[in-house]
């Protein structure tokens, strides 16, 4: 699995003593400068935050560091002006392992405890922990003027993303989301693209996993209880979702996102990653849809309202842009499973990329139509898109040459960026300012998911940029 793949990579990242910085930061010259030249800070851009750890570096608490959190934790350790202060975690195990990694960070079972505890010592956190209980942890740092780096989604609950947007401006913290694939090549190269208006007016946009992964997790229902293991704290890691008994192997660690209580489906996983860039790229900023609709196999009960749907295809209505010339047009998600041969031979063709999609990627120069990605129509052409591992790429509708891929320059990692806007001031590509809407699409798609066949309209006023 991806995630599996960011957690090797990044456990190889190490912080040596030579990367260590001087200690007159880059904070202490800033503010004198400013002072001298009888300059103040820039609105909305927050003034260095690094004062409260050893050395001077960003001290920074993690809420999380098993799995996707270990990812998060070697990919912010990497930066040299860090100093891991404080770590969380309910399983003791995933604790212990990140102690090794941060010796001289103080350890907790209990986020909130950690954060009443460290107090003034903490500039920033990062809450990477299971969906249902980013939002709690969230709020929590940001009315206590923490900067926060939060796993995707933002949320599990649609009405969080509003409150976490509107304390985050308040406080005017630097905010990042998850989404990390935003800082590699090929998620800006699709921004570029869709930036150049090479493909004339936006007419659809299409994204699409059909890895499988959901698909074939074992959905069972009733379940036999166990005993909780010491090393787990069972009531936090639940974190105010409904009761259930503890069951190994079943909910932690991992298989969490494929029940209601806990999770925000496939498209609150991959959803999003694939949506990021064609936010960007199309400048839709604060926008929102206007109505949505979802497809959704039959299921019977009770495993409907345990589990996420093993695939589905959501379309969202969304209002005119800039880029659609100011027409409203459509973005479309499916998720059945391509895979697995056995499963894709079943799959009804409603769940699947449209048939016509394995021409445009067999002209272009990605070839093969990958299980994740995206094709975006515009009136001059189409731009197609894979998952992080390979450049986007044009397809001409006059069948012309297909345009050079845009050049982009080096920047840091996604936890890098965010780390430098913390200490330096500034914000961030996926800052919750934009993002938490980008959260809402997906979250509005799973209010579909359980009402198929239903077309949902929104309130007109719900994504206003004034609200």
């Amino acid at each position: 699995m991806f995630y599996m793949d960011i957690k090797i990579f990044y456990t190889n990242f190490k912080i040596t003593p030579k990367e260590q910085p001087m200690k007159t930061t880059r904070r202490s010259f800033l503010a004198s400068a400013t002072a001298a030249a009888g300059l103040v800070p820039l609105a909305g851009f927050p003034a260095v935050v690094s004062r409260r750890s050893p050395n001077s570096l960003l001290s920074h608490a993690c809420v999380g560091t098993g799995n996707m959190a270990l990812g998060d934790l070697n990919g912010l350790r990497s930066h040299p002006n860090i100093h891991i202060t404080a770590l969380c975690d309910v399983d003791a195990n995933y604790l212990a392992r990140a102690k090794k990694l941060c010796p001289d960070a103080r350890v907790y079972r209990n986020a909130h405890e950690m954060f009443e505890k460290e107090g003034t010592r903490i500039d920033s956190t990062n809450v990477s922990t299971p969906d249902h209980s980013h939002a709690g942890y969230v709020l929590d740092a940001l009315a206590r003027g923490l900067n926060v780096y939060g796993q995707k989604p933002l949320c599990h609950d649609l009405a969080d993303c509003r409150k976490i947007e509107k304390l985050a401006a308040e406080k005017k913290a630097v905010t990042q989301l998850g989404t990390q694939i935003a800082a590699w090549p090929c998620d800006r190269q699709t921004v570029a693209f869709l930036k150049s208006g090479l493909i004339g007016e936006l007419k659809h946009v299409w994204i699409f996993s059909n890895r499988g992964g959901h698909t074939t997790a074992a959905h069972k229902w009733p379940l036999a209880e166990a005993p909780v293991p010491e090393t787990l704290n069972w009531k936090s890691w639940l974190d105010g979702a409904p009761f259930r008994p503890y069951v190994p192997k079943v909910y932690h660690p991992g298989k969490w996102r494929f029940w209601r209580d806990f999770g925000t489906s496939w498209l609150g996983d991959l959803g999003l990653h694939l949506l990021s860039p064609v936010w960007i790229g199309l400048g839709l900023g604060t926008a929102g849809p206007t109505s949505v609709t979802a497809e959704v196999p039959v299921e019977p009960e009770p495993l409907r309202t345990q589990f996420w749907p093993r695939m589905s295809h959501i379309t969202w209505e969304m209002p005119g842009c800039a880029a659609s010339g100011g027409k409203p047009f459509p973005i479309e998600w499916c998720d059945g499973n391509l895979a697995d041969p056995k499963i894709a031979a079943k799959t009804p063709a409603n769940y699947l990329p449209r048939p016509e999609f394995k021409e445009l990627f067999a002209k272009s120069s990605i070839g093969k139509q990958p299980l994740q990605g995206r094709v975006v129509e515009g009136t001059e052409g189409w731009l197609l898109s894979v998952h992080y591992d390979k450049p986007p790429a044009i397809v001409l509708k006059n069948g012309g040459a297909a345009p050079a891929l845009p050049k982009v320059g080096k920047v840091p990692s996604h936890w890098h960026e965010y780390i430098n806007a913390c200490l330096n001031g500034g914000t961030t590509t996926s800052s919750f300012s934009w993002a938490g809407r980008l959260s809402e699409m997906v979250l509005i798609g799973n209010a579909a998911m359980s009402k198929p066949g239903v077309k949902l309209a929104l309130p007109l006023g719900l994504h206003s940029k004034t609200t």
